[in-house]
């Protein structure tokens, strides 16, 4: 169960290194939260 939770950690700070630095990353992140997150209201 550690691993899970750091595999978490190391792919938030990596989404988050990516949106910093690579432009046009942050609107693929976005529109794949948007995709989740709509399935999860529904």
């Amino acid at each position: 169960m550690k691993f899970f939770y750091v595999f978490i950690a190391i792919a938030v700070l990596a989404t988050v290194i990516a949106v910093l630095f690579v432009p046009g990353v942050d609107d693929f992140v976005e529109q794949t939260f948007q995709r989740y997150l709509g399935r999860a209201a529904r």
